[in-house]
């Protein structure tokens, strides 16, 4: 962290995890590399020129399957991803039809990766009730706290340097609590036509008010931004309840364990308010108005429904979308990070409304302290391995490598100083009411995340799990 010529301070340092491998190739991508130029040099050896031949053309596509990208993902990733998408959309894996349209027995409440969720409606002592969203295969646990960030537009330098220096404390002492296995931060951003507020305002409008005051609260309302955007903002935490040397072994004590995670956050530190924990009824409606954009209105009757009410009746994963409920949605995943160093509103372009509705999420992964230096250990290794392959082979390191091996190291010394370490990403969605407008829906995403310094890339053959992964369900792609 370094001061400007403000008193904003700038920030930076982030880098992607790489593992010892030749150059800038990672270990899977150096032993392709070198089985696809070694295997046909020893079989010429060995079993004679034809055997070389033969295996020359395999070796040659495994060696370029190792190194050829295209929009900054591996070629070889990207060809498993279609395949795997190919291979579901053809086995219908792809397509939810609810039970207002198919007669099959009920399984799961919802799709997807969210199949094995469900939904605790629990006591939470002195605060009412609290819903925890389960997941039975895992058996990790996730409550959402409803937030309402107050905004640094405002503030003065040292309130904004204190608030993200406060978060990053908060960040740090997740990995003190070794059940927590990662959280979330989500901003929802909901355009409305702009026909609320004067709704909201005729309906209220005194019969035998003086004219006068009625024709200024006319013309004021005629004045007033014809479009506006609900901004919604909650944080996920996520746990498992089943590490510690106390491991809980029923349900109650298992939430119980959450509830006492949630209670050590220190959130109106960081610049947002706590407006109330998550019920059930708060999730549920969350999860159905994501799915079905039309039941944004609706205000009353949400406490009728049950968890597998939240489910769409009808959706479509494709390729490159998602169509759900006569709506469409598009998703991204973090590509990069910013290089150089920015300030605290880099994703102020990102998080402003627009026309089409748009969710953005940063997703944290909290590592324990003896992981985490490890770990960085083992990143500083792999850059010194680099750079001594550079020296051996008589080859000048790049500036990216160098400012690369610089970061690794300063990670390094700031842990054993006693800083933590998060492995976080990010995950855009936004919706739009026609396959029409989705191409404009998607250049304003790319257009905002580019103003942001960001490199984001489109979850092809993945997009209903980029789509639950916004959602307080605990969906955290990296889990397995």
């Amino acid at each position: 962290m370094s001061s400007t010529t403000t008193d904003l301070h700038t920030y930076g340092g982030w880098r992607r995890s790489r593992s010892l491998g030749l150059g800038s190739l990672d270990t899977r991508q150096t032993v392709m590399l070198l089985l696809g130029v070694l295997v046909p040099l020893l079989a010429g050896v060995l079993l004679g020129v034809r055997a070389a031949v033969i295996l020359a053309p395999a070796g040659l596509i495994t060696a370029l399957l190792a190194v050829a990208r295209r929009g900054g993902v591996l070629v070889m990733d990207a060809g498993l991803a279609w395949l795997r998408w190919r291979w579901a959309d053809w086995r219908t894996r792809t397509i939810v039809l609810g039970q207002m349209v198919t007669p099959m027995p009920e399984r799961w409440d919802l799709p997807g990766v969210l199949a094995p969720t469900r939904l605790l409606d629990v006591a939470d002592p002195g605060r009412g009730r609290i819903g925890v969203v389960w997941n039975q295969r895992s058996g990790h646990m996730t409550a959402t706290l409803l937030l309402s960030p107050s905004g640094a537009l405002l503030a003065d330098p040292a309130t904004v340097n204190r608030q993200v220096a406060n978060w990053g404390h908060l960040l740090a002492t997740l990995a003190d609590d070794v059940t927590i296995q990662h959280a979330a931060v989500t901003v929802e951003l909901v355009p409305e036509p702009g026909t609320q507020l004067a709704d909201h305002v005729q309906t209220r409008l005194a019969t035998d008010a003086p004219a006068l005051a009625q024709q200024v609260i006319s013309e004021l309302t005629a004045m007033a931004p014809r479009a506006s955007a609900q901004v919604r903002a909650r944080l996920s935490l996520t746990c498992d309840p089943s590490v510690g040397t106390t491991s809980p072994r029923d349900v109650d004590r298992a939430v119980a364990e959450v509830l006492r995670s949630l209670g050590g956050l220190a959130i109106s530190a960081a610049g947002a308010e706590i407006l109330r924990r998550a019920s059930a009824t708060d999730l549920i409606r969350i999860i159905r108005t994501a799915y079905d954009v039309d039941a944004e209105p609706v205000s009353t009757g949400w406490e009728k429904l049950r968890w597998a009410d939240a489910r769409p009746e009808h959706a479509r994963e494709r390729y490159d979308h998602y169509q759900h409920e006569g709506s469409y949605s598009m998703s991204w995943v973090l590509l990069e990070a910013p290089r150089q160093r920015v300030a605290h509103d880099v994703l102020l372009s990102l998080l402003s409304p627009g026309q089409y509705r748009r969710r953005v999420t940063l997703t944290y992964r909290t590592l324990p302290r003896d992981v985490a230096g490890a770990l960085l250990e083992q990143e500083v290794n792999a850059a010194a391995v680099r750079e001594e392959y550079k020296r051996r082979t008589r080859r000048d390191p790049t500036a990216r490598d160098r400012a690369d091996a610089n970061r690794a190291a300063r990670a390094a010394i700031e842990e054993a100083h006693g800083a933590g370490l998060v492995q976080w990403s990010l995950y855009v969605t936004t919706t739009a009411p026609s396959r029409a407008e989705l191409a404009q829906a998607r250049r304003e995403v790319e257009q905002a995340a580019g103003h942001a310094r960001l490199k984001l890339r489109l979850a092809y053959g993945g997009q209903a799990a980029a789509f639950a992964s916004g959602l307080p369900c605990g969906v955290y792609p990296g889990d397995r």
